[in-house]
């Protein structure tokens, strides 16, 4: 299918369209994979250059890690960006992490430096992947002790990435080996 062509768009007709997202990110550093898929730049119906199908690549013992993150803390959004002639999408994401354990402390400390992929599952479980090759997403942790009258303690997390679209990662989810 031509791209520039336009089709129709349906509303939901009964189907369920549940706002949010699940519990969880996965992430990988830039440079863990071998290849970064893409979606295909033409299609044989509306809906497939929005959909990465081929699966990701790792170099040997590398793969997506999960990060709990508080359910119905975290959102996802994507600004139109640039100007006439020039326009992309800026991607923010933002969620909390709960706790002060050495893991997350260490974490956060070493991803903040860091180029990531990221996959995020909104409330029916599809993935939403934030950064590509070249453009990846990076991650601002921000850590709140909390009051002991009131708060919560752990990392306010929050990540920006530049795109030309938002796309669905439908290939394999391949984890990083324990």
């Amino acid at each position: 299918m031509n791209t520039f062509d336009l089709n129709n768009l349906a509303g939901p007709e009964g189907d369920d369209n549940t706002p949010g997202l699940l519990g969880y990110i996965l992430t990988a550093r830039e440079s863990d994979f071998t290849t970064i898929a893409k979606a295909p730049k033409t299609g044989v119906k509306a809906g497939d250059t929005a959909i990465i199908a081929a699966d990701h690549a790792f170099k040997p013992g590398k793969g997506w890690t999960k990060q709990y993150i508080t359910l119905d803390s975290n959102m996802l959004k994507a600004a139109i960006t640039g100007e006439r002639d020039g326009r992309g999408l800026k991607v923010s994401f933002e969620g909390f992490h709960p706790g002060n354990k050495a893991e997350a402390l260490e974490f956060f400390r070493v991803v903040k430096n860091l180029g990531l992929i990221m996959l995020v599952p909104d409330a029916d479980g599809t993935y939403l992947q934030v950064g590509s090759e070249g453009l990846p997403v990076e991650l601002a942790p921000d850590y709140d002790s909390g009051k002991l009258s009131s708060g919560r303690r752990g990392f306010n997390v929050k990540g920006e990435a530049y795109a030309n679209g938002l796309y669905i990662y439908a290939g394999d989810v391949l984890m990083k080996p324990v």
